[in-house]
């Protein structure tokens, strides 16, 4: 989608104007000089309104109350409020032009609030005959540039950082990274194929179940409890997974401040050596936890077991290898049986056809074989593993030994977790002791998080042992149906179907990871070189501080630094590396997804300046070459914003437009537009140009900027 021209009515203070955006492939740039308070970001939203309307802007800004009108328009007078949209798309046939067209009546009212009827949206393909209606605009628009996008689309200034800030819930961050990806690159239609094959393995399932007879059916039931009840605590788990995200950014934050305060005491020394201790303990844990667990590993251990009561498992050995003997165990009894009634023959020749005394009198054996069948099978592997494991456990001094090594390492980490918490305890003691009433106050909001990451830390221990022993519970009711699905009889019509609804989920899934797996590895490597091409950083191992920006499984942007360490994108990325990581990550998905779209992005260049600052907007304007998809963009930029990059204006954009707005005189326009209430204009000034309508007064100190002698007012 190539978007050509914009017209705004009375939207806040737009009250009539359009904007022509340039189409040009070898330039791409629409530039937009607006100050800050012009109408920036009323432009914006006009364009996510007329797109998606009041709800979809809701949904997009997170404003709980939405007004469209100006609030100096006069309560009790309706106001008509208009956007148009006019843009090309590639349809089978070829390039095809259509307007979008949302119109609404808004009336003022009492305590900022209004009343406001029926939008009326309205799409139309333009022809040379004139314009023809197009059914079902919001399904149409929904296609092609859906609402969950709106953040690739259209950036609002400070929002550049959703993508990557750890201020939101981490689920959220990913869940916006993962449909980023999902949905440019049509990813999500095989997601939408793996559920749909899911849900009609599910139906054959159950159908196999209930024709197998109930106790098939009630295991069924029972495991389908059991996969819930592991979705529940994954649930949980994830959610405090989240909090606890959230509680270490918190804690990072008041660490930051804590750290800022200079001249007090040796707080910068005590503030080193309680981030060493700090590190040191979370290691000694680590270890200590590793010993715990190969102490256990080695308690589990069927080899031990023989170490420590060989005597007492050689005699059960005994008693195994009689049953044998006596031909007890194996039993081979069952499938003799089902093998007779599969061909209707005795073995001794008496037919066994259906109906006949004989085949009741099968079936009646093997009836009473499967219950004794159960305990014949486990004591039969039982002698085998026994056999198996006898020789290679009849060494009790490896088992001494290892336990004496694990004890020693164990007593060791202990120790020296007791020494280091005690050094840690007096550090922090001492800082708190510093006479300083926000160094106090920061100390005891560190102390409150510390604690509280440690009971989310200790809870989502527990909830991972219930997970584990939920999945194991899971992993043997799973094993049981199984078995009784064999066991029973069911119409071949119905098996036949569930396992080829069965073959078709796990191979749909296949392709949607791996396919997904490959598309996030082509747009972690552009996304990496991208920014790095922005930032001018070295991502060498040893000389930069970011060595290089991966996506993960999990769908989180992470910026590595040294020793294979991730840096918090909040706390220790800085502002203008911020805006280039996000600015980075969309057009590498745009450009591997080869989507066609507009990308709208208000004041880019906050916190960016000097060679970054030229840098990213080279980056973020360079014309398309060979086989590379063709695209738009829209800066809405300040006079701060422009200088330093003319020259790249001068030779990327295809469009200009300047955006100002009377509340600004005379402070800082220069001009008086003689009109009864504030509203926005544009003019047609370039960046190097200046009107009656735009000049402000900062501008007669910029030597680049030359006056045009008839501005153009909209």
């Amino acid at each position: 989608m190539r978007l050509n021209r914009i017209h705004v009515l009375n939207f806040k203070l737009l009250r009539d104007l359009t904007i022509e955006l340039s189409i040009n492939p070898e330039r791409p740039l629409t530039a937009v000089r607006a100050e800050n308070g012009s109408g920036k970001t009323s432009l914006l939203y006009a364009i996510l309104w007329c797109l998606y309307g009041v709800r979809g802007l809701r949904a997009v800004t997170g404003a709980d109350k939405i007004r469209l009108t100006s609030t100096a328009s006069p309560l009790g007078t309706p106001v008509t409020v208009e956007v148009g949209l006019e843009f090309e798309v590639d349809d089978d046939g070829g390039p095809a032009r259509y307007r979008l067209q949302r119109t609404v009546n808004e009336t003022p009212a009492e305590n900022d609030d209004v009343e406001r009827g029926n939008e009326v949206l309205r799409l139309s393909l333009l022809t040379n005959a004139g314009q023809e209606p197009v059914a079902l605009p919001e399904q149409w628009i929904a296609q092609r540039l859906p609402e969950r996008l709106a953040d690739v689309f259209f950036t609002n200034g400070d929002d550049v950082q959703r993508f990557i800030s750890g201020r939101q819930h981490a689920h959220e961050r990913q869940d916006k990274v993962h449909v980023a990806i999902e949905s440019l690159l049509g990813i999500g239609k095989l997601r939408q194929a793996v559920d749909d094959t899911d849900a009609v393995y599910q139906i054959y399932e159950k159908r196999a179940a209930k024709d197998a007879g109930s106790r098939v059916e009630a295991l069924a039931d029972t495991r389908d409890v059991l996969k819930k009840k592991c979705d529940d605590l994954d649930a949980q788990m994830d959610k405090i997974s989240s909090r606890q995200k959230n509680m270490e950014g918190a804690q990072a934050q008041a660490r930051r401040e804590l750290d800022a305060i200079k001249g007090i005491g040796e707080l910068e020394v005590l503030n080193a050596q309680i981030g060493d201790l700090e590190r040191d303990c979370v290691m000694l844990d680590k270890r200590k936890e590793e010993y715990l667990g190969k102490m256990s590993e080695l308690l589990r251990d069927e080899v031990t077991s023989w170490s420590l009561m060989s005597d007492s498992l050689a005699a059960g050995l005994e008693r195994l290898d009689e049953l044998a003997d006596k031909r007890i165990i194996p039993s081979h009894s069952i499938q003799v049986l089902h093998d007779c009634l599969d061909s209707r023959e005795c073995i001794c020749g008496e037919s066994l056809d259906v109906g006949t005394s004989h085949r009741a009198h099968v079936q009646g054996l093997l009836d009473g074989q499967k219950d004794r069948s159960e305990v014949g099978e486990y004591l039969s592997d039982t002698r085998y593993r026994a056999h198996a494991l006898r020789e290679v456990g009849s060494q009790p001094a490896k088992f001494s030994d290892r336990r004496s090594e694990l004890l020693s390492g164990y007593v060791a980490v202990t120790d020296e977790i007791k020494r280091k918490g005690a050094s840690l305890i007096a550090a922090k003691e001492r800082r708190g002791r510093i006479d300083d009433d926000k160094v106090r106050r920061l100390q005891l909001d560190l102390n409150e998080l510390e604690g509280k990451i440690k009971d989310a830390a200790y809870e989502h221990g527990n909830l991972s042992n219930q997970v584990d022993a939920a999945q194991q519970d899971l992993a043997a009711k799973q094993k049981q149906l199984e078995k009784a699905q064999r066991e029973a009889q069911i119409s071949a019509d119905v098996a036949t179907k569930r396992d080829v609804a069965n073959d078709l989920k796990t191979l749909v899934a296949a392709v949607r990871y791996r396919l997904e797996g490959e598309y996030v590895d082509r747009v972690s490597k552009r996304l990496q070189s991208m920014f790095h091409e922005i930032i001018g950083a070295d991502n060498s191992a040893t000389q930069g501080v970011y060595t290089g920006v991966k996506i993960t499984n999990s769908f989180d942007i992470k910026v590595m630094s040294q020793g294979g360490t991730s840096l918090d994108p909040d706390f220790e990325v800085n502002g203008a590396s911020q805006r280039a990581l996000t600015l980075s990550f969309v057009w590498s998905l745009m450009e591997v997804a080869g989507v066609i779209a507009p990308r709208f992005i208000d004041t880019p260049l906050g916190m960016v300046s000097g060679d970054t600052k030229r840098r990213m907007v080279e980056a973020i304007t360079r014309p398309p070459v060979d086989s590379e998809t063709p695209f738009q963009v829209v800066l809405l930029l300040t006079r701060s914003e422009i200088a330093g990059i003319e020259d790249i204006l001068d030779e990327r954009a295809g469009s200009f437009v300047t955006l100002s707005c009377s509340h600004h005189y005379p402070q800082d326009l220069l001009n008086n537009w003689l009109v009864d209430s504030p509203e926005s204009r544009i003019c047609e000034c370039t960046h190097r140009q200046m009107c009656d309508v735009c000049t402000r007064h900062s501008d007669r100190d910029r030597d680049y900027l030359k006056y045009r002698e008839q501005g153009v007012p909209q």
